[in-house]
């Protein structure tokens, strides 16, 4: 779930503007991390089979049928094993659905042909695994049985999996798209209408509303103009931000600031990353690790 970005630094007068985008290593404050529903699907999942291959196993036993003790938890640690491995297919599916939503009965064709694909994967791969683990073992082949009735059986199970998968994805991405609240207080600090900048030998002042975006560039930053001007300074975009932040710029990824006056739409993306239009008609990549701050700033 997880992108590389090349930047150029341009010098005072150029009219180039480069941006790229970044997926949060970690999450910003109130988001979920990528890896947390997998972390639960793999607890439960464990936990499930651990239960399911005791209860076979003592069942088994009851019935005078007893099996040497790994069997039934190769049983379970095969299903639960692919289970884990078609996770991430059932959440790009989930990301799809919601970042183009089909009609209702298209969403439910869609689901329904999905979960039959998981279950034919599903079967498929835990008998691979048993029939290896079974050889590994030199206990003589494993057969399944791919009779209807113990397809339907394995189609029941797998259809609620899939739907309590896609449930928790769905709700992990509703979580992480929910609007931000208004956590920082504004500055009411009185604050001089310009700042200046040292561009080479020359000092310029500037106005906050001259500029649309500042952007890192090793150990420059570069100033980006609404009339198309760059001008590069020898700075670090932190220090930059903490001077700026005042002013009404906020930070939406780890190389870049932007004039939160001079937003014209924001539209987020199915990752939660999300892009930021410009009055000038020039578009920015955010990083949802930065969402949070831009929203204090904006409607």
């Amino acid at each position: 779930m997880l992108r590389d970005e090349s930047q150029r630094a341009g010098m005072s007068g150029d009219t180039a503007v480069t941006n790229g985008g970044e997926s949060a290593p970690g999450c910003g404050a109130g988001s979920l991390p990528d890896w947390l529903p997998y972390l639960a699907i793999a607890l439960g999942t464990a936990a499930t089979c651990a239960v399911n291959a005791f209860s076979t196993s003592h069942d088994l036993a009851r019935y005078g049928r007893a099996v040497p003790f790994w069997q039934p938890f190769l049983w379970e640690a095969s299903s639960g094993v692919v289970i884990l491995a078609l996770a991430p297919l059932v959440r790009r599916l989930v990301l799809v659905s919601l970042a183009k939503p089909p009609g209702p009965a298209a969403l439910i064709a869609l689901h329904a042909v999905a979960a039959l694909a998981f279950s034919a994967l599903h079967v498929a791969g835990m008998i691979l695994l048993r029939k290896l683990g079974y050889w590994i073992a030199g206990a003589g082949g494993y057969s399944f049985g791919l009779s209807p009735g113990n397809l339907l059986y394995e189609l029941r199970k797998d259809v609620l999996v899939y739907l309590l998968l896609a449930g928790l994805f769905w709700l992990a991405e509703l979580w992480a798209r929910r609007p931000m609240p208004h956590r920082i207080a504004p500055d009411t600090t009185p604050v001089a209408s310009g700042f200046w900048l040292r561009d080479g030998t020359i000092n310029l002042r500037l106005e906050p509303a001259e500029v649309v975006a500042v952007v890192s560039a090793g150990n420059y930053v570069e100033y980006c103009l609404g009339g198309g001007k760059r001008h590069l300074i020898r700075a670090t975009l932190q220090a930059e931000e903490e001077r700026l932040r005042p002013l009404g710029f906020a930070r939406i990824h780890r190389t870049r600031l932007v004039n939160a006056a001079r937003i014209r739409r924001i539209a987020g993306r199915p990752s939660g990353d999300f892009d930021v239009e410009m009055d000038t008609g020039e578009s920015f990549i955010g990083s949802r690790r930065y969402r949070e701050g831009l929203a204090a700033l904006t409607p």
